[in-house]
Protein backbone atom coordinates (compact mmCIF):
# COMPACT_ATOMS: atom_id res chain seq x y z
CA UNK A 1 0.00 0.00 0.00
CA UNK A 2 1.37 3.40 -0.99
CA UNK A 3 2.17 5.91 1.72
CA UNK A 4 -0.03 9.00 1.52
CA UNK A 5 1.75 12.35 1.68
CA UNK A 6 0.94 15.98 0.98
CA UNK A 7 3.09 16.96 -2.00
CA UNK A 8 5.52 15.67 -4.60
CA UNK A 9 7.59 17.97 -6.80
CA UNK A 10 8.85 15.78 -9.61
CA UNK A 11 11.24 16.09 -12.55
CA UNK A 12 12.70 19.41 -11.42
CA UNK A 13 16.36 20.37 -11.41
CA UNK A 14 16.80 20.54 -7.65
CA UNK A 15 19.63 22.22 -5.74
CA UNK A 16 20.46 19.26 -3.51
CA UNK A 17 23.73 18.34 -1.84
CA UNK A 18 25.38 21.47 -3.21
CA UNK A 19 24.62 20.76 -6.86
CA UNK A 20 21.74 20.78 -9.32
CA UNK A 21 20.27 17.38 -10.14
CA UNK A 22 17.06 15.98 -11.59
CA UNK A 23 15.37 14.47 -8.57
CA UNK A 24 12.00 14.48 -6.77
CA UNK A 25 11.17 16.33 -3.55
CA UNK A 26 8.62 14.69 -1.27
CA UNK A 27 6.83 16.84 1.28
CA UNK A 28 4.63 15.92 4.23
CA UNK A 29 3.36 17.85 7.24
CA UNK A 30 5.35 20.93 6.33
CA UNK A 31 8.69 19.13 6.17
CA UNK A 32 10.84 17.63 3.44
CA UNK A 33 10.22 13.91 3.82
CA UNK A 34 12.59 12.62 1.17
CA UNK A 35 14.63 13.68 -1.84
CA UNK A 36 14.53 10.66 -4.08
CA UNK A 37 14.46 9.26 -7.60
CA UNK A 38 11.75 6.82 -6.53
CA UNK A 39 8.20 8.04 -5.94
CA UNK A 40 6.36 4.82 -6.81
CA UNK A 41 5.65 3.94 -3.18
CA UNK A 42 4.03 7.31 -2.45
CA UNK A 43 0.62 8.79 -3.18
CA UNK A 44 0.43 12.57 -2.94
CA UNK A 45 -2.53 14.91 -2.53
CA UNK A 46 -0.76 17.28 -4.91
CA UNK A 47 1.86 16.64 -7.59
CA UNK A 48 3.82 19.43 -9.28
CA UNK A 49 5.62 18.52 -12.47
CA UNK A 50 8.66 20.80 -12.48
CA UNK A 51 10.12 19.53 -15.74
CA UNK A 52 12.44 22.14 -17.30
CA UNK A 53 12.23 24.16 -14.10
CA UNK A 54 14.65 24.72 -11.23
CA UNK A 55 13.91 24.11 -7.55
CA UNK A 56 15.83 26.04 -4.89
CA UNK A 57 15.36 26.72 -1.17
CA UNK A 58 13.07 29.61 -0.32
CA UNK A 59 14.83 32.94 0.08
CA UNK A 60 15.49 34.22 3.60
CA UNK A 61 15.30 38.03 3.44
CA UNK A 62 16.92 39.45 6.57
CA UNK A 63 16.03 43.10 5.91
CA UNK A 64 12.36 43.94 5.37
CA UNK A 65 10.07 46.86 6.31
CA UNK A 66 6.31 46.32 6.50
CA UNK A 67 5.76 48.68 9.48
CA UNK A 68 2.37 47.08 10.12
CA UNK A 69 0.00 47.68 11.70
CA UNK A 70 1.05 51.32 11.37
CA UNK A 71 0.85 53.14 8.01
CA UNK A 72 -1.49 50.80 6.08
CA UNK A 73 -1.43 53.26 3.19
CA UNK A 74 2.16 52.13 2.56
CA UNK A 75 1.45 48.43 2.74
CA UNK A 76 -0.07 45.76 4.94
CA UNK A 77 1.28 42.43 6.14
CA UNK A 78 -0.86 40.70 3.54
CA UNK A 79 0.09 42.97 0.63
CA UNK A 80 3.82 42.94 1.35
CA UNK A 81 4.11 39.24 2.16
CA UNK A 82 2.35 38.57 -1.13
CA UNK A 83 5.04 40.66 -2.82
CA UNK A 84 7.66 38.65 -0.96
CA UNK A 85 6.12 35.32 -1.96
CA UNK A 86 5.97 36.44 -5.59
CA UNK A 87 9.69 37.07 -5.34
CA UNK A 88 10.47 33.64 -3.90
CA UNK A 89 10.93 34.88 -0.33
CA UNK A 90 9.64 32.32 2.17
CA UNK A 91 11.00 33.95 5.35
CA UNK A 92 11.36 37.67 6.05
CA UNK A 93 12.96 39.47 8.99
CA UNK A 94 10.87 42.50 9.90
CA UNK A 95 12.69 45.61 11.08
CA UNK A 96 11.71 47.52 14.25
CA UNK A 97 10.62 50.82 12.70
CA UNK A 98 6.91 51.21 13.26
CA UNK A 99 4.78 53.36 15.52
CA UNK A 100 5.56 52.67 18.29
CA UNK A 101 9.06 51.35 17.70
CA UNK A 102 9.48 47.64 18.39
CA UNK A 103 11.88 48.10 21.30
CA UNK A 104 10.20 46.12 24.07
CA UNK A 105 8.59 42.74 24.51
CA UNK A 106 5.00 44.02 24.51
CA UNK A 107 5.28 45.74 21.13
CA UNK A 108 7.06 42.70 19.70
CA UNK A 109 4.33 40.40 21.03
CA UNK A 110 1.56 42.63 19.64
CA UNK A 111 3.18 42.80 16.20
CA UNK A 112 3.76 39.05 16.20
CA UNK A 113 0.05 38.51 16.80
CA UNK A 114 -0.83 40.95 14.00
CA UNK A 115 1.59 39.34 11.54
CA UNK A 116 0.39 35.82 12.39
CA UNK A 117 -3.16 36.68 11.37
CA UNK A 118 -2.23 38.28 8.05
CA UNK A 119 0.98 36.84 6.61
CA UNK A 120 1.29 34.22 3.87
CA UNK A 121 4.99 33.52 4.55
CA UNK A 122 7.29 32.94 7.53
CA UNK A 123 8.45 35.94 9.51
CA UNK A 124 10.92 36.81 12.25
CA UNK A 125 11.41 40.03 14.20
CA UNK A 126 14.48 42.20 14.69
CA UNK A 127 13.59 44.58 17.53
CA UNK A 128 15.53 47.66 18.56
CA UNK A 129 17.82 46.99 21.51
CA UNK A 130 15.71 49.50 23.50
CA UNK A 131 16.35 50.21 27.17
CA UNK A 132 19.61 48.63 28.30
CA UNK A 133 18.07 46.67 31.15
CA UNK A 134 18.13 42.92 31.69
CA UNK A 135 14.35 42.83 32.09
CA UNK A 136 13.83 44.47 28.69
CA UNK A 137 16.40 42.20 27.05
CA UNK A 138 14.81 39.12 28.58
CA UNK A 139 11.37 40.21 27.38
CA UNK A 140 12.63 40.63 23.80
CA UNK A 141 14.38 37.26 23.88
CA UNK A 142 11.36 35.54 25.45
CA UNK A 143 9.12 36.86 22.66
CA UNK A 144 11.43 35.51 19.97
CA UNK A 145 13.81 38.26 18.85
CA UNK A 146 16.03 36.84 16.12
CA UNK A 147 18.61 39.68 16.32
CA UNK A 148 18.81 43.30 17.48
CA UNK A 149 18.97 46.53 15.50
CA UNK A 150 20.86 49.74 16.24
CA UNK A 151 20.98 52.98 14.24
CA UNK A 152 24.03 55.20 14.70
CA UNK A 153 22.05 58.25 13.54
CA UNK A 154 19.57 60.40 15.42
CA UNK A 155 15.86 59.85 15.03
CA UNK A 156 14.27 62.10 12.39
CA UNK A 157 12.66 65.05 14.13
CA UNK A 158 9.10 64.11 13.17
CA UNK A 159 9.49 60.33 13.72
CA UNK A 160 10.84 60.00 17.27
CA UNK A 161 8.26 57.44 18.41
CA UNK A 162 9.19 55.20 15.46
CA UNK A 163 12.86 55.25 16.50
CA UNK A 164 12.47 55.11 20.29
CA UNK A 165 15.17 52.80 21.68
CA UNK A 166 16.82 52.36 18.29
CA UNK A 167 19.33 55.23 17.99
CA UNK A 168 22.76 55.35 19.63
CA UNK A 169 24.95 58.11 18.22
CA UNK A 170 27.75 58.54 20.77
CA UNK A 171 30.65 56.10 21.01
CA UNK A 172 30.16 55.35 24.72
CA UNK A 173 26.47 54.63 24.17
CA UNK A 174 27.22 52.37 21.20
CA UNK A 175 29.72 50.43 23.32
CA UNK A 176 27.19 50.10 26.15
CA UNK A 177 24.64 48.76 23.67
CA UNK A 178 27.14 46.27 22.24
CA UNK A 179 28.10 44.98 25.68
CA UNK A 180 24.42 44.67 26.59
CA UNK A 181 23.45 42.89 23.36
CA UNK A 182 26.27 40.39 23.82
CA UNK A 183 24.43 38.89 26.81
CA UNK A 184 21.77 37.57 24.41
CA UNK A 185 24.16 35.54 22.21
CA UNK A 186 22.28 37.04 19.25
CA UNK A 187 23.66 39.16 16.40
CA UNK A 188 23.45 42.96 16.49
CA UNK A 189 22.59 44.60 13.16
CA UNK A 190 23.70 48.15 12.42
CA UNK A 191 22.41 50.88 10.18
CA UNK A 192 25.79 52.58 10.03
CA UNK A 193 26.02 56.28 9.26
CA UNK A 194 27.87 58.73 11.47
CA UNK A 195 25.62 61.50 12.79
CA UNK A 196 28.43 64.01 13.24
CA UNK A 197 29.34 63.59 9.57
CA UNK A 198 25.72 63.99 8.50
CA UNK A 199 25.55 67.18 10.55
CA UNK A 200 28.76 68.43 8.96
CA UNK A 201 27.78 67.72 5.35
CA UNK A 202 24.29 69.16 5.75
CA UNK A 203 25.81 72.59 5.17
CA UNK A 204 26.41 71.65 1.52
CA UNK A 205 22.66 71.30 0.97
CA UNK A 206 22.49 74.97 -0.09
CA UNK A 207 24.80 74.26 -3.06
CA UNK A 208 21.99 72.39 -4.82
CA UNK A 209 18.54 73.11 -6.12
CA UNK A 210 16.07 71.54 -3.68
CA UNK A 211 14.78 69.19 -6.38
CA UNK A 212 18.26 67.94 -7.37
CA UNK A 213 18.78 64.28 -6.35
CA UNK A 214 22.55 64.84 -6.25
CA UNK A 215 22.02 66.55 -2.90
CA UNK A 216 21.53 63.14 -1.32
CA UNK A 217 25.05 61.79 -1.87
CA UNK A 218 26.50 65.22 -1.14
CA UNK A 219 24.88 65.33 2.30
CA UNK A 220 25.12 61.58 3.08
CA UNK A 221 28.49 60.69 1.51
CA UNK A 222 30.22 57.32 1.73
CA UNK A 223 32.57 58.63 4.41
CA UNK A 224 29.62 58.96 6.83
CA UNK A 225 28.88 55.26 6.39
CA UNK A 226 32.53 54.19 6.49
CA UNK A 227 33.33 56.20 9.61
CA UNK A 228 30.36 54.73 11.47
CA UNK A 229 31.41 51.20 10.51
CA UNK A 230 34.97 51.90 11.64
CA UNK A 231 33.74 53.15 15.01
CA UNK A 232 31.41 50.18 15.51
CA UNK A 233 34.06 47.60 14.69
CA UNK A 234 36.79 49.30 16.71
CA UNK A 235 34.43 49.41 19.69
CA UNK A 236 33.59 45.78 19.10
CA UNK A 237 37.24 44.90 19.67
CA UNK A 238 36.26 45.52 23.30
CA UNK A 239 32.73 44.06 23.27
CA UNK A 240 33.57 41.04 21.09
CA UNK A 241 29.99 40.33 20.06
CA UNK A 242 28.45 39.27 16.74
CA UNK A 243 27.95 42.13 14.30
CA UNK A 244 26.03 42.39 11.04
CA UNK A 245 26.35 45.55 8.92
CA UNK A 246 23.20 46.28 6.94
CA UNK A 247 22.98 47.64 3.39
CA UNK A 248 26.67 48.26 2.60
CA UNK A 249 26.97 50.77 -0.26
CA UNK A 250 30.58 51.72 -0.87
CA UNK A 251 34.13 50.58 -1.55
CA UNK A 252 35.44 52.45 1.50
CA UNK A 253 32.98 50.70 3.82
CA UNK A 254 33.79 47.34 2.30
CA UNK A 255 37.52 47.87 2.80
CA UNK A 256 36.97 48.54 6.51
CA UNK A 257 34.71 45.51 6.96
CA UNK A 258 37.20 43.28 5.18
CA UNK A 259 40.05 44.56 7.37
CA UNK A 260 38.23 43.68 10.60
CA UNK A 261 37.07 40.32 9.23
CA UNK A 262 40.70 39.44 8.55
CA UNK A 263 41.51 40.47 12.11
CA UNK A 264 39.12 37.74 13.26
CA UNK A 265 36.06 39.70 14.33
CA UNK A 266 32.72 37.91 14.00
CA UNK A 267 31.30 40.24 11.34
CA UNK A 268 28.89 39.64 8.49
CA UNK A 269 27.62 42.21 6.02
CA UNK A 270 24.90 42.55 3.43
CA UNK A 271 24.20 44.61 0.38
CA UNK A 272 20.99 45.11 -1.58
CA UNK A 273 19.83 44.91 -5.20
CA UNK A 274 19.53 48.68 -5.60
CA UNK A 275 23.24 49.05 -4.84
CA UNK A 276 24.19 46.15 -7.12
CA UNK A 277 22.11 47.15 -10.14
CA UNK A 278 21.67 50.93 -9.92
CA UNK A 279 23.91 53.98 -9.55
CA UNK A 280 23.43 57.63 -8.67
CA UNK A 281 22.75 58.28 -12.38
CA UNK A 282 19.60 56.15 -12.09
CA UNK A 283 18.53 58.11 -9.02
CA UNK A 284 18.94 61.36 -10.93
CA UNK A 285 16.61 59.97 -13.63
CA UNK A 286 13.80 58.93 -11.27
CA UNK A 287 14.17 61.60 -8.59
CA UNK A 288 12.55 60.89 -5.22
CA UNK A 289 11.70 57.33 -6.24
CA UNK A 290 15.42 56.56 -6.04
CA UNK A 291 15.93 58.02 -2.58
CA UNK A 292 17.23 55.33 -0.23
CA UNK A 293 19.32 55.58 2.94
CA UNK A 294 22.26 55.14 2.73
CA UNK A 295 22.27 56.52 -0.84
CA UNK A 296 22.86 54.60 -4.05
CA UNK A 297 26.39 55.54 -5.11
CA UNK A 298 28.80 55.35 -8.05
CA UNK A 299 29.64 52.70 -10.64
CA UNK A 300 33.02 52.25 -8.92
CA UNK A 301 31.25 51.44 -5.65
CA UNK A 302 28.85 49.11 -7.44
CA UNK A 303 31.72 47.17 -9.02
CA UNK A 304 33.43 46.81 -5.65
CA UNK A 305 30.24 45.42 -4.10
CA UNK A 306 30.17 42.67 -6.73
CA UNK A 307 33.79 41.89 -5.85
CA UNK A 308 32.77 41.78 -2.20
CA UNK A 309 30.18 39.12 -2.98
CA UNK A 310 32.78 37.05 -4.77
CA UNK A 311 35.39 37.24 -2.03
CA UNK A 312 32.82 36.72 0.77
CA UNK A 313 33.39 39.99 2.61
CA UNK A 314 29.71 40.49 1.73
CA UNK A 315 27.93 37.25 2.57
CA UNK A 316 24.24 38.18 2.32
CA UNK A 317 21.95 39.92 -0.16
CA UNK A 318 18.80 41.41 1.39
CA UNK A 319 16.03 43.51 -0.12
CA UNK A 320 15.64 46.37 2.39
CA UNK A 321 12.08 46.35 1.05
CA UNK A 322 10.40 49.64 2.00
CA UNK A 323 7.02 50.43 0.49
CA UNK A 324 5.64 53.97 0.50
CA UNK A 325 2.57 55.60 -0.97
CA UNK A 326 2.84 57.51 -4.22
CA UNK A 327 1.80 60.75 -2.52
CA UNK A 328 4.59 60.43 0.02
CA UNK A 329 7.24 59.96 -2.64
CA UNK A 330 5.86 62.78 -4.80
CA UNK A 331 6.56 65.23 -1.96
CA UNK A 332 10.20 64.93 -2.96
CA UNK A 333 9.78 66.17 -6.53
CA UNK A 334 10.20 69.81 -5.59
CA UNK A 335 12.21 69.19 -2.43
CA UNK A 336 14.20 65.93 -2.49
CA UNK A 337 14.68 66.04 1.29
CA UNK A 338 10.94 65.58 1.84
CA UNK A 339 10.76 62.20 0.09
CA UNK A 340 10.83 59.21 2.47
CA UNK A 341 13.80 56.88 1.90
CA UNK A 342 13.11 53.42 0.50
CA UNK A 343 12.00 51.36 -2.47
CA UNK A 344 9.82 48.24 -2.84
CA UNK A 345 12.29 45.52 -3.81
CA UNK A 346 11.05 42.23 -2.37
CA UNK A 347 9.51 40.75 -5.50
CA UNK A 348 12.42 41.90 -7.68
CA UNK A 349 15.44 40.81 -5.64
CA UNK A 350 15.62 37.16 -6.70
CA UNK A 351 14.59 37.80 -10.35
CA UNK A 352 17.31 40.46 -10.64
CA UNK A 353 19.87 37.98 -9.37
CA UNK A 354 18.55 35.30 -11.74
CA UNK A 355 19.01 37.74 -14.58
CA UNK A 356 22.55 38.47 -13.41
CA UNK A 357 23.22 34.73 -13.36
CA UNK A 358 21.88 34.39 -16.91
CA UNK A 359 24.45 37.02 -17.95
CA UNK A 360 27.28 35.13 -16.17
CA UNK A 361 27.82 37.96 -13.70
CA UNK A 362 27.31 35.46 -10.88
CA UNK A 363 26.42 31.78 -10.78
CA UNK A 364 23.13 30.48 -9.41
CA UNK A 365 24.84 28.38 -6.77
CA UNK A 366 26.36 31.57 -5.35
CA UNK A 367 22.96 33.30 -5.43
CA UNK A 368 21.52 30.49 -3.30
CA UNK A 369 24.45 30.81 -0.90
CA UNK A 370 23.92 34.57 -0.52
CA UNK A 371 20.13 34.54 -0.24
CA UNK A 372 19.24 31.19 1.35
CA UNK A 373 22.14 29.39 3.05
CA UNK A 374 24.14 32.26 4.52
CA UNK A 375 21.20 34.21 5.99
CA UNK A 376 19.79 31.13 7.70
CA UNK A 377 23.20 30.13 9.06
CA UNK A 378 24.09 33.60 10.29
CA UNK A 379 20.85 34.01 12.20
CA UNK A 380 20.70 30.47 13.57
CA UNK A 381 17.69 29.04 11.75
CA UNK A 382 19.73 26.55 9.71
CA UNK A 383 19.07 23.76 8.74
CA UNK A 384 15.40 24.40 9.47
CA UNK A 385 15.53 27.05 6.74
CA UNK A 386 17.76 27.79 3.77
CA UNK A 387 18.39 24.29 2.43
CA UNK A 388 16.65 21.44 0.64
CA UNK A 389 17.37 18.56 2.96
CA UNK A 390 15.45 15.72 4.57
CA UNK A 391 13.84 17.03 7.75
CA UNK A 392 14.13 20.70 6.85
CA UNK A 393 11.06 22.91 6.51
CA UNK A 394 9.51 22.60 3.06
CA UNK A 395 10.22 26.20 2.02
CA UNK A 396 10.80 25.95 -1.71
CA UNK A 397 10.90 28.05 -4.81
CA UNK A 398 10.29 26.79 -8.35
CA UNK A 399 11.91 28.90 -11.07
CA UNK A 400 11.64 29.28 -14.80
CA UNK A 401 15.12 30.47 -15.69
CA UNK A 402 14.22 31.05 -19.35
CA UNK A 403 11.16 33.25 -18.86
CA UNK A 404 11.64 36.83 -20.04
CA UNK A 405 9.63 39.76 -18.73
CA UNK A 406 9.79 43.49 -18.12
CA UNK A 407 9.24 45.30 -14.83
CA UNK A 408 6.27 47.65 -14.76
CA UNK A 409 3.62 48.71 -12.31
CA UNK A 410 1.37 46.01 -13.79
CA UNK A 411 3.87 43.22 -13.05
CA UNK A 412 4.17 44.08 -9.34
CA UNK A 413 1.85 43.44 -6.40
CA UNK A 414 3.38 45.44 -3.51
CA UNK A 415 1.19 48.29 -2.33
CA UNK A 416 4.18 50.47 -3.19
CA UNK A 417 4.27 49.29 -6.81
CA UNK A 418 3.65 52.83 -8.09
CA UNK A 419 6.96 53.85 -6.52
CA UNK A 420 9.25 51.21 -8.09
CA UNK A 421 10.52 53.64 -10.75
CA UNK A 422 14.12 52.53 -10.26
CA UNK A 423 13.25 49.28 -12.04
CA UNK A 424 10.48 50.22 -14.47
CA UNK A 425 11.48 49.11 -17.96
CA UNK A 426 14.15 46.66 -16.75
CA UNK A 427 14.14 43.47 -18.82
CA UNK A 428 14.66 40.35 -16.73
CA UNK A 429 15.38 36.73 -17.62
CA UNK A 430 14.19 34.40 -14.88
CA UNK A 431 10.98 34.33 -12.89
CA UNK A 432 9.46 32.69 -9.82
CA UNK A 433 6.67 30.31 -10.87
CA UNK A 434 5.75 28.76 -7.52
CA UNK A 435 6.54 29.51 -3.88
CA UNK A 436 5.96 26.91 -1.17
CA UNK A 437 6.02 27.77 2.54
CA UNK A 438 5.95 25.05 5.20
CA UNK A 439 4.78 22.62 2.54
CA UNK A 440 1.89 24.83 1.40
CA UNK A 441 1.68 26.48 -2.01
CA UNK A 442 1.29 30.22 -1.29
CA UNK A 443 2.02 31.51 -4.80
CA UNK A 444 1.58 29.70 -8.09
CA UNK A 445 1.35 31.14 -11.60
CA UNK A 446 0.31 34.64 -10.46
CA UNK A 447 -2.22 33.39 -7.90
CA UNK A 448 -1.91 33.64 -4.10
CA UNK A 449 -3.16 31.26 -1.44
CA UNK A 450 -3.59 31.86 2.29
CA UNK A 451 -3.86 29.19 4.96
CA UNK A 452 -5.11 29.33 8.52
CA UNK A 453 -3.44 27.77 11.55
CA UNK A 454 0.08 27.82 10.17
CA UNK A 455 2.98 28.54 12.50
CA UNK A 456 4.73 31.19 10.44
CA UNK A 457 6.73 32.78 13.28
CA UNK A 458 10.44 31.92 13.25
CA UNK A 459 12.78 32.38 16.20
CA UNK A 460 16.47 31.48 16.48
CA UNK A 461 17.57 28.05 17.61
CA UNK A 462 19.24 29.55 20.66
CA UNK A 463 19.30 32.64 22.82
CA UNK A 464 20.38 33.25 26.39
CA UNK A 465 18.13 34.24 29.24
CA UNK A 466 19.85 36.96 31.24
Amino acid sequence: MNKKIDLIIKNGKVFYKNKFQIINVLVNKGKILEISNNIKSYEAKKIIDAKNQTVIPGVVDVHFHVRAPSFPERGTVESETKAAAKGGITTLFEMPISDPCMSNGKVLKDRKEHFSKNTIINFAFIPAIGKLTNSNLNSLIKNGAIAFKIFTIAAPANRKSEFDGLCFTEEDKILDALMHAKKSNLTTIFHAEDQSMLDYFKKFESNFEKSNPEVHNATRPAIAEALAISKILNLNSIAKTKIHIAHVTSKTSLDIISYFQKKGQDISAETCPHYLFKTEKDVIKVGPFGKINPPIRTKVDQDELWKGLKNNSLSIIASDHASFSLNEKLKGRKDFSKAPPGSPGAELMLPLMLDAASKKKINLKKVIELMCLNPSKRFNIFPRKGIIKKGSDADLCILDLNAKWMVSQKTLVSKGKKCAHLYFGDKIKGIVKTTIVNGKIVYDNKKFYKYKNNNFFVSPMFGNKI
